[in-house]
């Protein structure tokens, strides 16, 4: 429903997102893009990013131009009167500052427009701010919700409202058939005997920070439970030597129930997502990707809430921690206690949960 308002600001025409990182983050982010494609369908949408969710952005159909962005842009003024010129070139009358940092809310007063959207200090950190022109009250609790909040002068959504309308990635749908091919000739290769999946589940054990990894032999025999259980091998992503020795150990782990596949960038993990029953993640990019591709999921969240930053829909569950850290400091900084402390059977309960649900809307 529309809200009537004694005034409303006119439709912008060109619109800047100064969402710069991180991937998760990103995707959380792309509903407020969708939005204000669907209110304003003739508006132009940059988005500037300095991460790798510049791949998933560049083919959006909600994204008309996606701007990349040195990483740490901050620590060059040399290269800050090239950006301000090329911003200026486009003209934004809108820009929206999901960020809530300095290094976003500067590319919005770097831009010369006059119309910025950011939060107040309920959400916005740092001089976010005071560079904003219109400030939001943060009033809801997860991730989309709160950047949909920026659309408050011109509408008002119902929490669990935002839609992703990912794409498929054509080059990347092609590649990640091939993968799953090469997956389950190696898995018949090394069972020989085993009956074949009847279906896949994904398994990321990586994270940005080893604070958000779950101990990665527990992956293992999850792999293992679920395949005895629902006949359904896993594939296992990662992303550097460091996580593809983890995939490693998981795949030994599962006893030949799971298989690690080659790395892959993020539009060739997005469809190899969207092909999969279940995806097993922490609070990182891969678990914020499925639940845009719209696979069930079920997240591991250990120094953050499911209920803000988790997946978002209602085919997801999600496994919170009791031992989650009171403070910032803590949750950045502080041992990894609190993933540690999410029990093997409660992700098991939580996958049956949700492959059986599953199962039964499909029946």
């Amino acid at each position: 429903m529309r809200i009537l308002r004694s005034y409303e600001p006119p439709a912008p025409k060109r619109v800047l997102i100064t969402r710069l990182s991180a991937v998760g983050d990103c995707v959380l982010t792309i509903p407020l893009a969708v939005e204000i494609k669907r209110m304003w369908p003739e508006c132009h949408i940059s988005w500037i990013v300095d991460c790798a969710a510049a791949q998933l952005l560049e083919e959006h159909p909600a994204v008309d131009e996606v701007i990349r962005l040195r990483k740490h842009w901050l620590k060059y003024p040399g290269e800050w009167r090239n950006l301000r010129d090329q911003l200026r070139s486009s003209e934004f009358d809108c820009v929206f500052d999901p960020q809530g940092l300095t290094k976003s809310s500067l590319l919005g007063w770097l831009s010369g427009c006059h119309t910025r959207l950011g939060y107040d200090y309920s959400h916005g950190r740092e001089i976010a701010p005071l560079l904003a022109t219109q400030r939001v009250h943060r009033s809801v609790r997860h991730m989309v919700d709160t950047h949909l909040l920026l659309l408050q002068p011109w509408r008002e959504f119902a929490p669990g409202s935002g839609q992703f309308q990912m794409p498929i990635y054509e080059t990347a749908a092609a590649r990640a058939d091939e993968i799953l091919l090469m997956a389950d000739n190696a898995c018949h290769r090394f069972t020989g005997d085993l009956p074949l999946s009847q279906g896949r589940i994904g398994i990321n054990p990586g994270a940005s920070s080893p604070r958000r990894i779950w101990p990665v032999e527990r992956y293992g025999i999850v792999a293992r439970e679920l395949f005895e259980q629902f006949g359904m091998r896993s594939i296992v992503f990662w992303n550097g030597e460091a996580e593809k020795l983890m995939a490693q150990v998981i795949a030994e782990q599962s006893r030949g129930s799971a298989t690690v596949v080659p790395e892959t960038n993020l539009c060739e993990l997005a469809e190899l997502i969207r092909r999969c029953n279940l995806f097993i993640c922490g609070d990182t990019g891969p678990l914020h990707i499925a639940s845009a591709m719209g696979t069930p999921t079920v997240g591991l969240h250990g120094v953050t809430w499911a209920d803000e930053s988790g997946s978002y829909g209602n085919c997801n569950l999600a496994v919170q921690s009791p031992l989650v850290p009171v403070n910032r400091r803590q949750r950045r900084h502080g041992p990894s206690f609190a993933m540690q402390a999410i029990e093997i059977e409660e992700v098991l309960q939580a996958c049956r949960h949700v492959l059986c649900s599953s199962q039964r809307a499909a029946a």
